[in-house]
């Protein structure tokens, strides 16, 4: 795996009850809660793209997982 598609960490304000109920979606589904972030963000992206077209990306080759 190349650096460019190294992994990026960053801190995340949420209503409490909003994280509840990530954190008890993430374990009916048997996954970790960044797991379920990067689903949600994943699938946003997806219905996003769907809709207004493919998002251009700079910084070398797309990483196509989205």
């Amino acid at each position: 795996m190349t650096g460019k598609y190294k992994n990026k960490t960053f801190s995340l304000r949420i209503d409490n009850r909003l994280q509840m109920k990530v954190e008890a979606i993430a374990e009916k589904e048997d996954r970790t809660i960044t797991k379920q972030y990067e689903r949600i963000i994943r699938e946003y992206i997806q219905n996003y793209e769907k809709e207004n077209g493919p998002i251009e990306i700079d910084g070398g080759g797309q990483n196509d997982e989205t």
